[in-house]
């Protein structure tokens, strides 16, 4: 955890927990502290929530919330509207072509920034009227249906109550105080903004619950040092005593497998790697190689069939035999010619 309480994610952290603190001065900061941890994921997430999201491909999960999609009929001079709510047997395979077959029409997008949502959470109104990208499309096709003599649909929204526009402030707050917690919980003592792939990781899940990116782990290590672990992407891992897995440089009394390159005394790897070290070091696995400085490299231990075909005395020997049996051939076709019978 982060142990500089004068850092940036540690006032955030104090922060974020103190309702009089505005969330926007929240997510202000978030925009810098992605700058100094050279998170782009982190900086355009929070100045997201702070503009809005309006055209963005995907939306953060807590800003969805249930609400009806309601038609607000009037007749054909506008007047006299009356509500009715847009059930999905009204929709039919067209309109659901075009709209996305699998589009929850009762599922409304809240896509304002934090400005705008919180002006409407204390609006005095127990309804924001809010239309979605697609319901110009509905309004005309249901028009076109003649859904009554002397009636026009005017417009299509979601019908949003008030309480669900004060829950998404509250939802966004939650979901900045999860990514700070996670960003604590990452960052090593110390050191008081996070690594890149820490933010990015954190913002990931964030937005969409996945974490199948990678997986971002802290380990304990010896002299100061800090040991990553990845399920993907390249790893550094540096101290004693360190051990690793996938792509990594290790230091001195590591033990790493997979495609790395180890340094230090008392190395160990395993697999396509090459190690340096200033003591002893073992190389194991295909194509090992180790290099020792001021020593000669370690040979690795092979078979007497393997180290016959490289001194080439396989070759020799099938040469020599080759050679005998075709001297034996030649010497039966001279007796054969001369009379001889077996």
């Amino acid at each position: 955890m982060a142990r500089n309480q004068g850092g940036l994610l540690a006032r955030i952290a104090e922060d974020v927990a103190d309702r009089s603190v505005p969330l926007s001065s929240l997510l202000q900061n978030c925009i810098v502290l992605g700058g100094l941890a050279g998170s782009e994921k982190m900086r355009t997430w929070a100045s997201q929530e702070l503009h809005g999201y309006d055209g963005a491909v995907t939306v953060p999960q807590y800003r969805h919330v249930p609400a009806p999609l309601t038609a607000r009929i009037t007749n054909r001079a506008g007047r006299f509207g009356i509500t009715q709510r847009v059930e999905d047997s009204m929709l039919d395979s067209r309109i659901r072509e075009e709209i996305g077959r699998t589009v929850d029409v009762h599922d409304a997008i809240v896509p304002f920034g934090i400005g705008q949502l919180e002006a409407m959470a204390v609006e005095d109104t127990d309804e924001q009227r809010l239309s979605p990208e697609w319901g110009g499309f509905i309004a005309d096709v249901l028009n076109r249906q003649n859904i009554g003599p002397t009636s026009h649909v005017a417009d299509v929204y979601w019908s949003v109550p008030r309480s669900a526009i004060q829950g998404v402030l509250v939802r966004i707050r939650t979901a900045l105080a999860e990514l700070v917690a996670e960003l604590l919980a990452l960052t090593p003592q110390g050191q008081d903004v996070p690594d890149k792939m820490a933010a990015d990781q954190g913002v990931q899940f964030l937005i969409t619950g996945d974490r199948t990116v990678f997986n971002y782990i802290v380990q304990h290590a010896g002299a100061a040092g800090t040991n990553v672990a990845a399920t993907a992407g390249p790893v550094a891992v540096a101290g004693e005593s360190g051990t690793a897995i996938g792509s990594q440089s290790a230091g001195a009394n590591s033990s790493v497998a997979g495609s790395q390159e180890a340094s230090g005394a008392g190395a160990s790897v395993a697999g396509v790697q090459s190690t340096r070290a200033g003591g002893d070091a073992v190389a194991a696995g295909q194509d090992a190689s180790v290099s020792l400085a001021g020593k000669e490299p370690v040979p690795v231990k092979e078979g007497w069939w393997a180290r016959l075909r490289k001194r080439g005395v396989v070759v020799a020997f099938a040469t020599v035999i080759g050679a005998l049996a075709g001297v034996a051939a030649v010497v039966v076709a001279i007796m054969v010619a001369a009379g001889w019978k077996p």
